[in-house]
């Protein structure tokens, strides 16, 4: 395929004899290089291009009407071009005469002696061009063809620098599109993983959308599932996950206050271990919820944590443990009250007892120690 230059130089011999269907309906010549519209009309590439560049409305010379552009061009079919190629040519330079059309860009780029060619040397900066029937004299005398074996060196390293250069900035490109799709992947509200775990919790989300949900993962796996007080029910769910043994655990966040905090009443083995998953939940929180989360601790030792009210959703970890201490004293201060104003205190030993316990101590028995006698 050529990209239309070389058909410059060549005129068809006894245009007259050529069949009017191979003529271009711009410049009313046999077509050279033979382009074809979308609208079906063929033209030579240089006329279309031409009208193109000159035509106000930049449409085609027969659909006037209809808009064209040149990178809609396209080339002309096989069958075509086949019959262009039988044709008979002459070469304007060198004026050679009854050439095949299909046969004349291997005339100019390999035998016409008047076609204009570069110096061997171009690939190492000799800027000599002219005709090629004086190439092998420019040759004789080039002063860039001597220092070839200097400059290849030079020349190879310098295009191994070239590829090295590329090849980083390809890579460059592909972790920077990589940084990004990952920096998007973290930011988006939800990902695969918790749209999946939110649809196959039994979560009312009624009320809840997927892109609510916070999702806290690899919380310590001695959260009690039994022990979830009612208000966590509401606004989330916790599963346990068999292969890695870890906890999962879906806050929704309030509607009107997605902001805020999410407030969850859970109840763990031991404090040490809720607040170690507060503060993993808290360092690793998707950024633009803006949320933290709030874990009320208790103990389940003879508890019915089910039965316990909601406390508010206000506060951190460590005024909820004191807010909820001062509430057990409360009620066991309030229930002793009912029962009995008397206040509870140690019953003092009677002195008889002490005495006897005294003399317990006393009468123990003392043994001497042993010396062993020396034999005489």
């Amino acid at each position: 395929m050529t990209d239309g230059c070389e058909f410059e130089f060549m005129e068809y011999m006894d245009e007259q004899s050529i069949d009017r269907n191979l003529i271009c309906s711009i410049c009313h010549k046999p077509l050279k290089d033979p382009v074809c519209t979308p609208c079906d009309h063929t033209y030579g590439r240089a006329c279309i291009t031409q009208w193109l560049h000159q035509s106000n409305n930049c449409s085609c010379p027969v659909c006037v009407k209809k808009p064209l552009s040149i990178n809609e061009l396209t080339q002309a079919s096989r069958p075509l071009r086949n019959i262009l190629d039988q044709l008979r040519v002459q070469c304007i330079l060198c004026a050679q005469t009854d050439l095949q059309r299909g046969n004349f860009v291997d005339h100019i780029n390999k035998v016409c002696p008047k076609s204009v060619v570069q110096c061997k040397a171009a690939d190492i900066k000799c800027p000599w061009e002219g005709p090629r029937n004086e190439l092998q004299n420019h040759i004789t005398t080039c002063i860039f063809e001597p220092l070839r074996p200097v400059l290849a060196s030079l020349i190879a390293e310098s295009r191994q620098l070239i590829d090295h250069v590329q090849q980083h900035d390809k890579e460059i490109k592909e972790l920077t599109q990589k940084m990004y799709q990952l920096q998007k992947t973290t930011n988006e509200p939800n990902d695969e993983s918790d749209a999946s775990s939110v649809s196959d919790s039994p979560v009312d989300d009624t009320n809840h959308n997927a892109e609510d949900a916070i999702f806290i993962r690899n919380l310590p796996a001695i959260v009690k599932f039994n022990d979830i007080f009612d208000l966590f029910s509401k606004v989330g769910r916790i599963k346990y996950n068999p292969n890695n043994h870890k906890t999962e655990i879906f806050i929704f966040k309030h509607p009107e206050k997605k902001n805020g905090w999410c407030n969850a009443k859970v109840t763990y083995v031991n404090k040490e271990s809720a607040a170690a998953a507060v503060a993993e939940y808290n360092g690793k929180h998707i950024p633009q919820w803006n949320t933290r989360l709030q874990v009320n601790i208790f103990h389940s030792k003879g508890k019915n944590l089910n039965a316990s009210g909601i406390d508010s959703n206000q506060g951190n970890i460590h005024d909820c443990q004191e807010a909820k201490a001062m509430e057990n004293r409360k009620e066991f201060s309030n229930k002793d009250e009912k029962v009995s104003p008397i206040v509870y205190q140690p019953e003092p030993q009677p002195e008889d007892s002490q005495a006897t316990a005294k003399n317990k101590k006393r009468s123990r028995p003392r043994y001497a120690p042993h010396i062993d006698k020396p034999t005489s």
